[in-house]
């Protein structure tokens, strides 16, 4: 009698998927070099309708699954740290897991990247491996980094009287009686929305809660990526894998992340941190004239 297929987890498939990469391809020597490179700057401008004039040209950079652990140790965080800050960036945004999954990652996550600022601030918010370890050590290390915590709170900036609210909302995978709390960006009706959200997943709920912008990360590019042969491991997950996404006049931007996680593997989906240039579309249009 033929069995019933056994559900596998992202994690499990993770390290099937690998195992099978390293055989059938010889990728084992490629996939560690890339998990333990330092990431590549990956550089996209967004053409945005709702970006008012005076936000045009917004630099934003987005660091997404830091993983801080056995695979992201101090020293290879304060090499990404200093890579960051040669960047004239006009603002730093994380993107959750900033930890991986042990209580001593906090203090080594605050060891790489204290320090960092950048002139219009530099926020953060909780994906599900920050909420493995405790979330309230995930929100302090964050503070004690420098980095300003928005897990279901939001910031507006205002230039020359046209304003830009960014909001972050917690996980998805929230424990601990919290949750994501989408409505929050409701708050911010007289803004533009920048929604930063850990699993892209949320983009449906962030965009009917008004967000123009949504920046996540989780999935890794797939981690395990190998075009030719459509194997893919996010798409277990969720249909928006690395990349921009746009669905009538809002836009989702998902970054593959600089860490690992269970599978200190990394094949066709590099580490990267994520330059995004926001235009106006009013801007773009005169420049291209």
């Amino acid at each position: 009698m033929q069995g019933r297929p056994v559900p596998i987890s992202r994690r499990g498939f993770l390290r099937l998927a690998s195992a099978g990469a390293v055989a059938s391809f010889g990728f084992a020597e490629v996939g560690f070099a890339e998990a333990r490179s330092l990431p590549d700057i990956r550089r996209v401008s967004l053409v945005l309708p709702h970006l008012p004039s005076a936000w045009d040209n917004l630099l934003i950079v987005q660091v997404s699954d830091v993983h801080a652990g056995p695979y992201m140790p101090p020293a290879r965080m304060r090499r990404i740290r200093d890579l960051i800050a040669r960047i004239p960036a006009d603002m730093i945004v994380f993107t959750g897991d900033q930890m991986d999954r042990r209580e001593s990652d906090a203090p080594a996550f605050v060891k790489g990247f204290r320090g960092l600022r950048a002139p219009l601030g530099v926020y953060g918010i909780l994906g599900n491996h920050d909420h493995y370890i405790d979330p309230a050590l995930s929100v302090d290390a964050l503070e004690r980094a420098g980095i300003t915590p928005l897990v279901n709170d939001g910031v507006v900036l205002e230039r020359d009287g046209q304003k830009l609210a960014v909001v972050g909302v917690d996980d998805l995978a929230a424990r601990g009686g919290s949750r994501a709390d989408f409505s929050v960006i409701r708050n911010y009706s007289g803004s533009f929305r920048l929604c930063l959200c850990h699993q892209p997943q949320g983009w449906y709920r962030a965009l009917h809660a008004g967000a123009h912008l949504t920046l996540a990360g989780h999935t890794h590019g797939g981690q395990i990526a190998v075009p030719t042969r459509n194997l893919n491991v996010a798409r277990l997950q969720t249909r928006y894998i690395a990349g921009p996404y746009r669905r009538d006049d809002a836009f989702l931007y998902v970054s593959r992340g600089i860490g690992v996680g269970a599978v200190p593997v990394r094949v066709g989906a590099p580490p990267e941190i994520d330059v995004i240039r926001l235009r106006s579309s009013a801007s773009a249009l005169s420049a291209a004239a």
